[in-house]
């Protein structure tokens, strides 16, 4: 078994490669003049950043 600390970690670095690869897709959205796939790449990185400050505050 890990330790919590191990595991929070791990969630939070997850949380991360997510966000970066969720950028990488809005930079391509933005080059392509996508619209549609901008407005929910920017609610999916607003829920990201939600969730990655609560991980770090120790609520996740």
């Amino acid at each position: 078994m890990k330790p919590i600390a191990d595991t929070r970690a791990e969630t939070l670095n997850n949380l991360l490669d997510e966000q970066h690869a969720l950028n990488r897709r809005m930079l391509l959205a933005i080059q392509t003049g996508d619209r549609p796939a901008q407005a929910e790449l920017t609610k999916l990185l607003e829920d990201i950043a939600v969730r990655i400050q609560q991980m770090k505050a120790g609520r996740g």
